[in-house]
């Protein structure tokens, strides 16, 4: 609620224009006349998001902002009280607990498909308390889930059933599971990848050397097929209609599918480590290190420790596959599940280092603070960044609507005015008002307006010197870091 309620009326911003509002209008204003969208809407992925959405539309009365951020409210309970069932499991124990005899396989404790059976107490451990509200502090103040978290997104559905499904792993509650997989394999084509993580998380964590490898996986596999059934018929079914799977030749996001090259690769290997540090993440990194250091690898002979390295190692598996393979998938929202699994194997690892309970905390409020500077992360112009993964956003919002009502109160038409995304196109897909005018985009060869901010990531290093060495400044609003400039052509 605190985080909803002030951000209630913030626009739809960057790729939720095209999932959520985009997606959303056109099945209200068909009624819902056809499952599939139109190739110019359509992104590859189930529409569920979409429609989900416009049916809150209609029992709203029409669309409105307000009704559609409260839609993910949900949602976001839900992934706050998964997130404490989930490290209530790996990292609450209590010093009073004898510490119980380690199982003959690393792993052997966790039946079927994972879960249960792994509670023994550490030589230092936090206090309960500590690592109840330390560990929901460590992943709240993310700034990539913080970030998403205020925007009307697919990715937050993503992660409730993420974290949904991970619990009913732990705890073996197989209806429950084959709900989270559903719903992974429902919301989009990365559900489907981040299923597919889970499956390998509970097959590698309940392997049992007793049985047959093919028996086991099956028993695992069960709670998995009616998830993989959904996700495999809708993509036969939007196959058989559209001819195409993810993108077509002729879509707006078809150069983010091409296939990159062994350089292409290699850029992507180095913007994948940098969204692994970008946004203060690099403090749990150095203070993983240093309790490694500290504690010794043989922390890794813990069994639960060992889970969560696993649940890290699957999860970076699955959704690398297409951040690595792809020209224009590398967002940091695209890797969310991971980083949640990197910080609960930090906490993990906290939890059971034998290293003195005051050299555990003073780590942890230095990576608790790090992180949260991570919100406040802004590079310089000429660097792209990731704004839908970071608070840092918000002064974007009321720096847009007082640049327009700039615009309005002088006569500047919007469709005289070039810029970028995520400002190209009619209003109505950003605000859900009857406006059909917008922006279109830049043309510095033509155009005699040109709308810029440090938000827009497509205006080149050269476009930036030209504009700010040979146009009009007419306006510059700037606000914690955001910054939005209306140039003029000089006479």
């Amino acid at each position: 609620m605190l985080i909803i309620w002030p951000a209630q009326d913030h626009i739809f911003f960057w790729d939720t224009i095209q999932l959520g509002a985009k997606h959303a209008w056109w099945y209200y204003d068909t009624g819902f006349s056809r499952f599939l969208l139109p190739d110019e809407l359509d992104s590859g992925h189930p529409p569920f998001f979409g429609m989900l959405l416009a049916a809150v539309w209609k029992l709203a009365g029409g669309p409105n902002l307000v009704a559609s951020h409260w839609m993910m409210f949900p949602f976001l309970t839900g992934i706050i009280y998964q997130l404490f069932t989930l490290t209530a499991k790996f990292t609450s124990f209590h010093p009073s607990q004898p510490q119980a005899k380690a199982p003959s396989h690393p792993l052997s404790s966790v039946e079927a498909f994972g879960g249960g059976g792994l509670t023994p107490s550490l030589p230092h451990p936090l206090s309960s308390s500590a690592a109840a509200f330390g560990a929901g502090g460590l992943f709240l103040l993310d700034p990539v889930l913080l970030g998403q978290s205020i925007l009307i997104t697919p990715d937050i559905p993503l992660v409730f059933f993420f974290l949904l499904g991970l619990n009913a792993i732990e705890n073996k509650r197989k209806t429950w599971l084959t709900f989270a997989v559903a719903g992974l394999a429902l919301i989009s084509m990365r559900g489907m990848m981040t299923a597919a993580g889970l499956y390998l998380y509970a097959l590698l964590t309940g392997w049992d050397r007793d049985r047959k490898w093919w028996l086991q996986g099956l028993k695992t596999a069960l709670p998995f097929i009616p998830g993989g059934l959904a996700a495999l018929a809708f993509l036969v079914y939007h196959y058989q209609v559209k001819g195409w799977i993810g993108y077509h030749p002729d879509s707006p996001w078809a150069p983010g599918f091409e296939r990159v090259d062994f350089r292409g690769l290699l850029k992507n290997i180095a913007v994948a480590g940098w969204r692994w540090l970008d946004f203060g993440r690099i403090f749990l990194w150095l203070g993983l290190a240093f309790l490694l250091w500290r504690g010794g690898w043989k922390t890794f002979r813990d069994p639960v420790v060992k889970k969560a390295f696993t649940l890290v190692g699957v999860l970076s598996f699955t959704l690398s596959i297409s951040f690595l393979s792809y020209s224009g998938l590398q967002a940091h929202r695209y890797l969310l599940p991971a980083f949640l699994s990197f910080t609960l194997f930090f906490l993990t690892v906290i939890n059971r280092s034998a290293i003195s309970p005051k050299i555990k905390t003073g780590v942890f409020l230095v990576v608790l603070t790090g992180l949260a500077t991570g919100n406040c992360w802004i590079y310089t112009d000429k660097v792209s960044q990731g704004w839908d993964s970071t608070l840092a956003q918000w002064p974007y919002y009321d720096l847009r609507d007082e640049m327009l009502d700039r615009m309005e109160a002088a006569g500047i038409p919007l469709d005289r005015v070039g810029t970028a995304f995520p400002e190209i196109g009619p209003l109505k897909f950003r605000d859900l008002s009857d406006r059909t005018d917008g922006m279109v985009e830049k043309d510095l060869e033509r155009q005699n307006w040109i709308l810029y901010s440090n938000v827009m990531n497509d205006f080149s290093d050269a476009e930036t010197d030209i504009l700010a060495a040979d146009w009009i400044k007419w306006l510059e609003l700037k606000d914690n870091g955001v910054k939005f400039i209306l140039y003029k052509r000089p006479e």
